[in-house]
């Protein structure tokens, strides 16, 4: 994403993002994170629900930083229900279209399930921000979203990967499509300098909890 266009964010991400702070830190909190940040001026209010991009990859990244700095050693779990939350604000937004989905997958195997609602998040992404390289990678009964150009943590640096947003929503996008709590780990990221951002999830399914190894 180089170009002026290709580096923005889509208003609908920032809403469900915003929507989803809301709700994890109340209303209050979610305005003292925006003003902590600097954004009440261009967030003064909801953005509209279309992927326009008018909003920077910096001020998004700054967004998420800031609720991390805030909350110390609480910030990457906040952060992840963030994430997970975003999920159900979308889900929320399309229920006809998540109940067939549902119904469909109902049919399958949890491996399948995996497989399938990780390649509709690459799907949405890739149409929203089309010169963004985003892929799914198999690889000895593991699964990895691996992106390039990741807004989570665009123009981060951190001695440990960041991305806590995206593994809360693959996290529970995965729950809602097994009904099973799998655990998604983040293996590399651009803000420690790896050449992507690559999260892991073991697609070889024998229990309820997985803990996932690099």
């Amino acid at each position: 994403m180089d170009s002026e266009n290709d580096a923005a964010v889509a208003k609908a991400q920032f809403r469900h993002t915003l929507l989803a702070i809301r709700q994890v830190l109340g209303e209050k909190g979610a305005k003292d994170i925006v003003q902590s940040a600097k954004l009440d001026v261009k967030l003064a209010s909801l953005p509209p629900d279309n992927s326009d991009r008018t909003f920077k990859e910096q001020d998004y990244a700054h967004l998420l930083h800031t609720i991390e700095v805030t909350y110390g050693e609480r910030g990457p779990q906040i952060l992840n229900r963030i994430g997970k939350e975003s999920l159900h604000i979308i889900l929320r937004d399309q229920p006809g279209l998540m109940g067939t989905a549902k119904r469909v997958m109902s049919l399958w195997s949890p491996e399948q399930r995996i497989e399938f609602i990780l390649e509709a998040i690459i799907d949405t992404q890739r149409k929203t921000y089309p010169q963004t390289e985003i892929w799914l990678e198999g690889k000895d009964g593991k699964l990895a979203y691996i992106e390039q150009n990741c807004i989570v943590c665009y123009g981060r640096q951190s001695p440990k990967p960041v991305c806590y947003l995206t593994t809360g929503f693959i996290s529970e996008a995965i729950h809602w499509a097994t009904e099973k709590e799998i655990e998604v780990k983040e293996t590399a990221c651009t803000a420690a300098g790896d050449a992507y951002c690559r999260c892991t999830v073991d697609t070889a399914i024998h229990r309820s909890n997985i803990t996932l190894s690099d």
